[in-house]
């Protein structure tokens, strides 16, 4: 039984040491900008992320959910415990109502994280 349990113990140290890879957290998922005037043209927000993880970290891209969507990124490394971003910005023109629209952000890990945007297009 003591053999069971110290080799349990062993298993799972080995494996949890193979976990700490890096973990982007994003102060906010997700922002709301309101009421926006389409004839007042685009509009930006800029999420901040930390890297929780022990590696660094690389956003390799990111990819929004529809075309009215731009991002830009923290193109550098972050290193664990350091901040990045990734700036959206949506484009109102010819697109009156509620929207919602999703990033996907891609690092060097294949880890895939979603970040939204949404808001009402006023005439």
């Amino acid at each position: 039984m003591n053999q069971l349990l110290t080799l349990s113990f062993i298993l799972f140290s080995f494996f949890n040491s193979f976990s700490q890879k890096p973990e982007i957290v994003f102060e906010t998922p997700e922002y709301n900008f309101g009421d926006i005037q389409e004839n007042k043209g685009k509009v930006s927000h800029k999420f901040s992320f930390t890297n929780n993880g022990k590696e660094s970290i690389r956003i390799l891209t990111v990819k929004p959910s529809c075309g009215c969507t731009t991002p830009n990124w923290s193109k550098d490394e972050i290193k664990p415990g350091k901040k990045g971003f990734i700036i959206a910005e949506y484009n109102p023109k010819g697109r009156p109502g509620v929207f919602r629209k999703s990033l996907s952000v891609i690092t060097n890990d294949n880890r895939r994280s979603l970040i939204f945007i949404k808001g009402k297009v006023v005439r």
